[in-house]
């Protein structure tokens, strides 16, 4: 390999020793980080098997690492594409997300006894939380989540796909854990019924706001804060949300008569589409490199600074947008 194709290579350890990270920890972070997470693990694994397949069509010697089967390549592009529930703006994500939600309801009412169901007295969605933290919800997973469905062998299948990722980490010698922030909680809060929503039981706009916060504070709470160490995977997952936000939050603002506000200010499509796909070389030359910068130049090159202070940018971008839904939604 070159030395950028090292360079690239190094930021996929980085990504797959996050998923290594919280693999190791599952029992702490219990297994709705997985469903929050797996927008983030499709960037990976398809960018991943992406780049391998790259590499082999244009070297001589080839990498002898496993690629996608049928099955395994859309259920991974269908989980990265989830990233892109924004990127039209904001109405298609009102719709899956309402189709997800009367999906809910249907299951949880069929469920529970008659009365429950005539009174409405039944579960409709639950919440993820870290330290009381609204990180991620089970509508939003039901859409995260390829081929989802109520179906007690639905687990199985997809242990069977995710078995890729952990080859990947395999090859990549990426099993090394990260350094995790100690006494952290991480809990599961069920709403219908007795019990509403932060939002209410009926789903709205407001609803949509909420998946926004959740997605938020999961970037927030439970990647740059959980994570102890500075790794390129923290602007990678985060930007990657703040990107197709721009999308949304202008057109909401619009139809809702809002003003949420969010700075264009980091929006640059080359950059993200080299730092996503990690293409490097359709980026930077060798003697462009930033050997000791957690993305080797990248953030030189397109925003002229370096990657902590675009990182930290970034991600107080999606803490004022959080503290704004926060005040909106009275939470």
């Amino acid at each position: 390999m070159n030395k950028i194709q090292e360079k690239a290579k190094q930021l996929m350890c980085n990504d797959l020793r996050i998923l290594y990270t919280i693999m190791k920890n599952s029992e702490y972070t219990k297994p709705n980080y997985y469903i929050a997470l797996m927008p983030y693990m499709g960037i990976v694994i398809d960018g991943v098997e992406d780049w391998v397949n790259a590499y082999n069509n244009s070297m001589k010697d080839k990498l002898d690492i496993p690629v996608f089967n049928d099955e395994e390549k859309v259920y991974y592009e269908m989980m990265r594409n989830s990233t892109k529930i924004f990127k039209d703006g904001y109405k298609d994500a009102y719709d899956m997300l309402k189709e997800k939600y009367q999906e809910s309801i249907n299951h949880f009412s069929s469920v529970c006894k008659p009365i429950a169901k005539i009174l409405h007295l039944y579960d409709i969605f639950g919440i993820y939380t870290m330290n009381g933290e609204y990180c991620g919800n089970t509508i939003l997973g039901s859409y995260y989540l390829p081929f989802h469905r109520y179906d007690k062998d639905f687990g199985e299948k997809i242990r069977k796909l995710s078995e890729i990722g952990g080859a990947y980490i395999w090859h990549f010698n990426a099993t090394q854990e990260y350094s995790v922030k100690p006494n952290c909680v991480f809990d599961d809060k069920d709403f219908g019924g007795f019990i509403k929503s932060p939002v209410g039981n009926r789903y709205g706009i407001k609803f949509l706001l909420l998946c926004i916060y959740c997605q938020i504070n999961f970037i927030i709470h439970c990647i740059d804060e959980f994570i102890v160490e500075e790794t390129s995977s923290k602007l990678r997952f985060s930007y990657i949300l703040y990107y197709y936000l721009l999308n949304a939050i202008p057109k909401i603002n619009e139809d809702i008569k809002s003003n949420f506000s969010i700075d264009n200010k980091y929006y640059n499509e080359l950059f993200r589409n080299s730092m996503m796909h990690y293409k490097l070389g359709v980026a930077l030359k060798e003697n462009e490199l930033v050997e000791n910068d957690p993305m080797y130049g990248l953030t030189q090159k397109f925003f002229n600074t370096d990657y902590l202070t675009l990182k930290n940018g970034v991600i107080n971008e999606l803490k004022n947008l959080k503290f704004q839904i926060k005040e909106f939604l009275d939470l």
